[in-house]
């Protein structure tokens, strides 16, 4: 039976202490619609996440090109920012409305329709924690994703009215689940509430989920860690 999985507390905090740099924000470090430029506020080079762990998986787009520009529809199978653990595999990115083009700022912009995307990496072997995050301008995204049929809702990490363009909102939003077992592929899906969504940025993460007795052993530090603190205090 296919639910909606949520990243229980523990793996949330484990994975947090995996990351660095921007993936630990709260707020729009990963990238910024004021100034040239964009990732974590520096350059459009830097990565979300600057050193995945080993087994895990990490594609990252922020200009964002056509593989066949003669079609309607837009591809993309060379994330620019980063490509780690795919194996002999490939990473795509799509728009699949057919009303969408790349800008000269390397956004995916359709101006008249509700735009579909999906997005394909090779999956891990194992059971595994999934994000995935996505930075938007203009119109928003629907709230709503799915990975291999499995919906998930978003959670908002970053929101700012802009005022200059087209004017609108940036957004950056970031969907989790946890899969119970290995997956020969991750298949996501999800789509712009309106027309006019500028897609700014698309990343995915996926990292083993902790065997038990990794949890068992992080809640010992964790309690540890609270005993010496109240000690402290005492």
């Amino acid at each position: 039976m296919k639910t909606n999985m949520h990243i229980p507390l523990l793996a949330a905090l484990t994975l947090g202490l995996c990351m660095s740099g921007p993936a630990a924000a709260a707020t729009g470090r990963w990238d910024t619609g004021f100034g040239p430029g964009s990732g974590n506020g520096t350059t459009s080079a830097t990565p979300w996440i600057a050193s995945p762990g080993a087994g895990s998986l990490y594609v990252e787009w922020n200009f964002f090109g056509d593989d066949d520009p003669a079609t309607l529809l837009i591809e993309d199978s060379t994330p620019d920012i980063a490509s780690f653990g795919l194996g002999g595999g490939t990473a795509r990115l799509g728009e699949t409305s057919g009303g969408a083009f790349v800008t000269s700022g390397g956004n995916i912009y359709s101006p008249g329709v509700v735009s579909a995307f999906t997005v394909s990496t090779p999956g891990l072997a194992e059971a595994a924690t999934v994000l995935l995050r996505v930075s938007t301008l203009g119109s928003l995204l629907s709230t709503t994703a799915t990975l291999n049929g499995i919906g998930a809702t978003a959670q908002e990490t970053f929101s700012a009215t802009l005022t200059g363009g087209f004017g609108g909102t940036e957004k950056e939003w970031v969907w989790s689940w946890t899969l119970p077992a290995a997956a020969a592929s991750y298949e996501f899906a999800f789509e712009s509430a309106a027309s006019s969504v500028s897609l700014d940025q698309t990343a995915v993460f996926a990292a083993p989920v902790p065997e038990p007795g990794t949890y068992a052993m992080f809640g010992l530090g964790l309690l540890a860690v609270a005993f010496g603190l109240r000690k402290r205090a005492g």
